[in-house]
C-alpha cells in the first residue's frame, strides 16, 4: 500500500500533466489539429483524469479528518482546480473536432454495391400464338410481369393480355371488351382453353415423335433434331412428368431420324463408349453436338451457299432480261427487230460504239470477261451469232463450210460438251422455241479402209480447219 507522500506525489504529477497538455494545445498550429490528433489527445487526458481520481479516492481513504484539514492539497482544493482544467481541455478538443470539415471529420463508409440499382433493358411480353406447348412458358412470364403486378389496374392488365396474343388466341378474346371487370373473364378463358395438361402433353409428344427424317448429313438438320427433342423433354419435366427412364425410347426415336451415315457413326460411337451398358440420352447429345460441329467446320456455311446462288440468279437475270439498249423496250437486244434489220457489219459497229459485249450483247463488260457459256452457232467463236460475217466463196465456186473447232485428240466427253453448248447457243441466240443444231460433215470408215486413207482424211480435215 502506497504511503501518504507517494499518493500526494502521484496527484501532483498527474495534475501537472493536465496543465502541460492545456499549454501545448494552445501552442499547437492549426495544420496539426486533425481528427486523429484531437482524438488521441482526448484519450490521453481521459487517462490522466482517471488516474487522478483513483489517487484522490485513495488519499481520502488513508487520511483522517484532522489530517485532511492540515494537508495543503485539501486546504487549497486542488482536486476541483484540476477537474476544471480537465473539463476545459475536453471541451476545447471537442469544439475543435466539431469545427473540422465534414470530409475530414466524418469517416468514409465503404459503399455497399450489392444494392445498387442497375438500369436493365425493358422486358417485353412474349407473343402467344395459341399453341398448347408454348402456353406454360407464356403463362409463367405473364403472371410474373403483369398478373401479379399490384401497380397495374385490371384494365391495363387486360390491355397487355390482348396485345400479347395472336392467331387463335387473339380470335378467342376478340369479343371481350377492355373493361375493369372483363380481365378475370379473359384470363380464365385462355387458361381453360390452353391450360389443359393432357392437351399440352399430347402436343409435346406429337411434336417429339413426328420429327422429319434426315435424308443426308446436314449440320442444320442435326441441330434442329437435337434442339426439338431437348425442348420437348424439358417441357415434359416442367409439367412434373418423370422422363429419367425414357433414355432407351428417346435414343431409338432420335437415331431412326438420322441419316444413314450419321446412324452408322453413332453405332460405332455407342459400342466404343459403352460395350456392356446401354447408352444414355446424354451420350447421344454429346455425339450429335460433335457431329454438327464437325459438319460446320468441313462444309461451307449455308449463308455462303445462299449468297452464291443469289449472285448466279441475279447474273442470269441481268444477262437474259435486259431492256433493249436500242429501242428501250422490254426484250433483249438480240430479239430487237430494229437491230436484226441491220447488216452483220453494222451490228458490229453498233456493238463497238455502245461498248457492248460481242458475245452476249450486254453492256458493262468485254467479251474476255463474259460468263455466258455460249458462242456463235455458226463458227463457234466468241461472238454473237448476229455479229457473224459470212466468208466469200473460194475459186472453185463453193462456199467454205465452217466446222466446229474440235481437236482430233479430244475426248468423247469434250465433244459432247461442245455439242450441248452449241445447241444452247442456237436456241438462245435465235430466241425461238425450236433449236437449230449445228451439223458437221464426216466420213465413215470401216475396218477395210487402210491406215493411209484414214491419215489422208484427217490431214484434209485439219487443212480445212486452218483455211477457215
Amino acid at each position: 500500500m502506497a504511503t501518504l507522500d507517494q499518493i500526494i506525489s502521484i496527484l501532483e504529477e498527474t495534475g501537472n500533466l493536465l496543465k502541460k497538455t492545456q499549454v501545448n494545445l494552445k501552442k499547437c498550429p492549426k495544420s496539426r489539429l486533425t481528427k486523429g490528433y484531437i482524438e488521441a489527445r482526448l484519450k490521453c487526458i481521459e487517462d490522466y483524469w482517471t488516474n487522478f481520481k483513483k489517487s484522490h479516492e485513495e488519499l481520502i481513504r488513508t487520511t483522517t479528518r484532522e489530517q485532511r484539514s492540515l494537508l495543503p492539497y485539501f486546504v487549497n482544493e486542488e482536486y476541483y482546480l484540476h477537474e476544471d482544467v480537465y473539463l476545459c481541455l475536453e471541451a476545447d478538443l471537442k469544439d475543435v473536432l466539431s469545427a473540422l470539415p465534414v470530409s475530414r471529420s466524418v469517416e468514409r463508409i465503404p459503399r455497399d454495391t450489392s444494392n445498387i440499382q442497375v438500369k436493365l433493358p425493358k422486358i417485353n411480353l412474349p407473343l402467344f400464338l395459341g399453341t398448347y406447348e408454348s402456353w406454360t412458358g407464356y403463362q409463367d412470364l405473364f403472371i410474373s410481369l403483369v398478373h401479379n403486378n399490384t401497380s397495374l389496374s385490371s384494365v391495363q392488365k387486360l390491355h397487355y393480355l390482348k396485345t400479347s396474343v395472336s392467331g387463335e388466341a387473339e380470335h378467342l378474346l376478340k369479343h371481350i371488351q377492355i373493361t375493369e371487370n372483363n380481365y378475370a373473364l379473359a384470363w380464365n378463358t385462355l387458361k381453360d382453353r390452353y391450360g389443359n395438361k393432357r392437351l399440352i402433353v399430347n402436343s409435346l409428344l406429337k411434336r417429339l415423335f413426328t420429327q422429319k427424317k434426315i435424308a443426308s448429313q446436314s449440320a442444320n438438320q442435326i441441330k434442329s433434331l437435337l434442339d426439338t427433342t431437348s425442348e420437348c423433354i424439358n417441357n415434359l419435366q416442367n409439367l412434373n412428368i418423370t422422363t429419367d427412364s425414357w433414355d432407351p425410347i428417346i435414343i431409338f426415336l432420335v437415331v431412326q431420324k438420322l441419316d444413314p451415315e450419321s446412324h452408322k457413326q453413332w453405332e460405332a460411337y455407342a459400342y466404343k463408349e459403352n460395350t456392356d451398358e446401354l447408352p444414355t440420352w446424354t451420350d447421344l447429345k454429346k455425339f450429335l453436338e460433335s457431329q454438327f460441329r464437325t459438319l460446320e467446320l468441313v462444309t461451307p456455311s449455308s449463308s455462303y451457299t445462299r449468297e452464291r446462288t443469289v449472285k448466279e440468279k441475279s447474273y442470269h437475270v441481268t444477262t437474259s432480261n435486259k431492256i433493249c439498249v436500242m429501242c428501250k423496250k422490254d426484250h433483249a437486244l438480240c430479239h430487237c427487230k430494229e437491230f436484226t434489220k441491220l447488216s452483220p457489219l453494222e451490228r458490229q459497229e453498233y456493238a463497238k460504239n455502245n461498248n457492248l459485249c460481242y458475245n452476249c450483247l450486254v453492256p458493262g463488260h468485254s467479251v474476255l470477261k463474259c460468263r455466258i457459256p455460249v458462242s456463235c452457232h455458226v463458227c463457234h467463236k466468241r461472238h454473237h451469232s448476229l455479229l457473224h460475217l459470212q466468208k466469200k466463196a473460194d475459186t472453185s465456186g463453193q462456199i467454205s463450210t465452217i466446222q466446229p473447232t474440235v481437236s482430233l485428240q479430244s475426248s468423247v466427253e469434250e465433244q459432247e460438251e461442245i455439242r450441248v453448248n452449241t445447241m444452247v447457243a442456237s436456241n438462245c441466240n435465235t430466241g425461238q422455241k425450236i433449236a437449230l443444231l449445228a451439223t458437221a460433215m464426216i466420213q465413215g470408215l470401216n475396218h477395210h479402209s487402210s491406215a493411209k486413207k484414214q491419215l489422208n482424211y484427217y490431214n484434209s480435215q485439219e487443212q480445212q480447219r486452218k483455211e477457215a
